[in-house]
């Protein structure tokens, strides 16, 4: 038996028994983990850019959010939930990603959570 032909049975049998075990009623399906796995591979670089860029979103609304506080326009405690879920998101890739920019955020960050302690404590919500 030479050593191309073992390869060749070798990798029928592996393809065979991949098959199998995708038609396997068990939610065991390697075709599918290969696929995105090599799909993650060559989209890394784009869905870096893409959570960058949701991230910056983020920053901008926490700006934008606390720039409307420092201004005296008042929030609903909706409004405020949702920023604060924001600022967990941003606060989140912050710690992942130390070279992102994050100096006006943070101070930021700081107002609106005091603004949101205030307004919880004497019940001051819009």
């Amino acid at each position: 038996m030479s050593l191309s032909s073992i390869i060749i049975d070798g990798s029928g049998w592996l393809a065979a028994a991949l098959t199998i075990i995708q038609v396997v009623p068990i939610k065991i399906n390697p075709w599918t983990a290969i696929a995105k796995s090599i799909g993650r591979a060559l989209n890394r670089e784009v869905m870096e850019k893409i959570e960058e860029n949701e991230i910056t979103a983020s920053r901008y609304r926490i700006l934008r959010f606390e720039d409307e506080v420092r201004h005296g326009f008042q929030h609903t405690k909706e409004h405020f939930e949702q920023i604060l879920d924001d600022i967990n998101t941003y606060e989140t890739y912050c710690a992942s990603h130390p070279d992102y920019r994050n100096n006006r955020a943070k101070f930021a960050i700081e107002k609106i959570k005091a603004t949101y302690r205030r307004c919880t404590d004497e019940n001051t919500f819009l």
